[in-house]
């Protein structure tokens, strides 16, 4: 089960946002951002961080050159920001977000992101909650059901 955090767009007051803008982002390890490094930031549109990253690895490999560091203290440091942009490059997708607008409404546990999309989007509301509606019984009192989308399910009235 991945995870998923929801970034809802900002709309205008009175206007509901466009679902084609909401942002699904899957927290934890990213290989592309492993492997590409600021390109992957510049690919999601996270600008301000791939400039900054790409600062931090010029800074490194000037660094290691202007203190006569060999070449393999070199390739660990900059094997190690790579495996921490992998853990902290989604993180710094949401805070590229965040600076743009958006805020982070919901937290979806699913298999694969379309199934996120679809709890999401069945459950959410234009002004921006997400609300449930619980089945009613025969006897016309409200069953109790669990909310798919936390990262504990628990029933609700």
């Amino acid at each position: 089960m991945a995870v998923y955090t929801v970034h809802i767009p900002p709309a205008a007051p009175g206007e509901a946002p466009s679902p084609e803008r909401v942002v699904f982002l899957r927290d934890g390890f990213s290989a592309p951002a492993f492997l590409f490094g600021p390109l992957w930031l510049a690919w999601r549109r996270a600008f301000a961080p791939a400039v900054l990253w790409s600062a931090l690895l010029a800074l490194v490999l000037g660094g290691g050159a202007a203190f006569g560091s060999n070449a393999e203290a070199a390739s660990v440091l900059q094997l190690a920001l790579g495996l921490l942009l992998g853990f902290e490059g989604p993180r710094l997708v949401a805070w590229s977000l965040e600076r743009k607008g958006y805020t982070e409404s919901a937290v979806m546990v699913a298999d694969r992101m379309d199934e996120a999309e679809d709890v999401f989007f069945a459950n959410w509301r234009p002004s921006g909650a997400v609300v449930t509606t619980a089945p009613t019984t025969a006897a016309g009192a409200t069953a109790m059901r669990p909310i798919v989308g936390g990262l504990f399910e628990e029933p609700r009235a």
